[in-house]
């Protein structure tokens, strides 16, 4: 790794760092070069402007969750159910720690918001279809459902639900809200095993 390199890294990890922590519109370039001990000038020559830098630290992000999800898919040593839950915890804690950065970024930077829709658009239909592909090899999903209209379907409901706007109309947090979509989308589509069912109640007089 070079010397600019090594800095820009240093710069998109911090900037991260204060996005999440303070949110897009309350941190400034000021902020960040005081924070990182290092001139505007040099600043302003890794990124031109705070809105270049807040682009790059999507980028950043997309692509390291897109890791941790393969990763999770690609786990031969768990079972569906347990990607499953790896998959929902690794999104939903994502979503329910970007909260006020997202909240602004779809306020004041609507630049920055439809590129992020964007890559979340993508996203889904990379990994999601993956998902759904794992499942129907696993024979926890139905091998008959069309995969493009799932994740049609999964697109349509993580545009409409997952925006801050109307997560604070529902009073529901990412963390809540995830789970419970993609519990609406997969139940119609599991296999018949794989579905949740009560146990048997033991007759009235029947010793343990």
């Amino acid at each position: 790794m070079t010397e600019a390199d090594d800095a820009r890294k240093r710069i998109l990890e911090k900037a991260e760092q204060f996005f999440l922590t303070h949110g897009y519109s309350r941190v400034t370039m000021d902020d960040l070069a005081t924070e990182l001990r290092m001139s505007k000038k040099t600043l302003y020559r890794h990124f031109s402007s705070k809105e270049e830098l807040g682009e790059a630290t999507i980028l950043a992000s997309f692509a390291r969750i897109g890791e941790e999800l393969r990763a999770i898919l690609e786990d031969e040593r768990l079972d569906f159910g347990e990607r499953l839950e790896g998959f929902v915890r690794t999104l939903a804690g994502r979503y329910a720690r970007s909260a006020t950065v997202l909240r602004d970024f779809q306020r004041d930077a609507p630049t920055l918001w439809q590129k992020l829709l964007e890559l979340r658009r993508e996203a889904v239909q990379a990994r999601f279809g993956a998902f759904l592909a794992a499942g129907v090899k696993a024979g926890a999903l139905r091998a008959d459902v069309e995969p493009r209209l799932v994740v049609r379907m999964m697109l349509t409901l993580v545009d409409q639900l997952l925006r801050p706007d109307v997560l604070a109309e529902l009073e529901m947090t990412a963390e809540q809200a995830y789970p419970r979509m993609l519990g609406v989308i997969l139940d119609g589509i599991r296999t018949k095993q794989e579905r949740h069912t009560p146990p048997a109640r033991k007759p009235r007089g029947t010793r343990t």
